[in-house]
């Protein structure tokens, strides 16, 4: 059995330890609360960082549909500038083929004329000389009276045209101040 200074000793010895596991603990959450501090630091530093990223994907989508809309409006503009390039390239190719056509046309007809004036000129004198004075009077009468020109053989068809765009980028907001 043990006794009394043993026991004793045993209790003083609990008691020191006791002192020293105390001391540890002190020293453990006087580390802990400086780690809570540092972790509070960090922790708002995030919320900062989460802000100013909101803040700036924010940003970013607006000035991506102020740009779709933009696109879009140029996407019309390039089809009504395709639609009148087309228009160009069809009227261009029927005036070549029409003025091909008509050039040998003219040709023939004012051979032909020639032949036909030469010809009536020499056995008709007295007519010759009526054709000129209706001439004449026909110019005075249209001097007045002009005749109405001849139609067009080609009449432009409207392209759609793209209202203007008028829109201006949207002004964006200062990223978010520390508060």
């Amino acid at each position: 059995m043990p006794s009394a200074k043993d026991f004793y000793n045993r209790i003083v010895e609990v008691r020191d330890n006791t002192d020293q596991i105390s001391s540890k603990l002190d020293t453990v959450i006087s580390h802990l609360g400086a780690i809570e501090g540092k972790l509070d630091v960090i922790d708002t530093d995030i919320k900062k960082v989460q802000q100013l990223l909101l803040w700036g994907f924010q940003q970013l989508i607006v000035i991506g549909h102020y740009t779709n809309q933009a696109l879009f409006h140029n996407n019309q503009q390039n089809d009504t500038m395709i639609c009148q390039l087309q228009q160009i390239a069809e009227n261009t190719c029927c005036t070549c083929n029409e003025a091909h056509i008509q050039t040998g046309l003219q040709k023939d007809i004012q051979a032909a004329m020639r032949k036909l004036a030469d010809l009536y000129a020499a056995t008709h004198g007295d007519a010759a000389l009526t054709l000129e004075r209706e001439a004449e009077l026909r110019k005075q009468i249209e001097v007045c009276c002009p005749p109405k020109p001849p139609e067009p053989a080609c009449v432009e068809r409207p392209c759609p045209k793209p209202e203007p765009f008028e829109k201006k980028p949207p002004k964006t907001e200062p990223p978010p101040r520390e508060g």
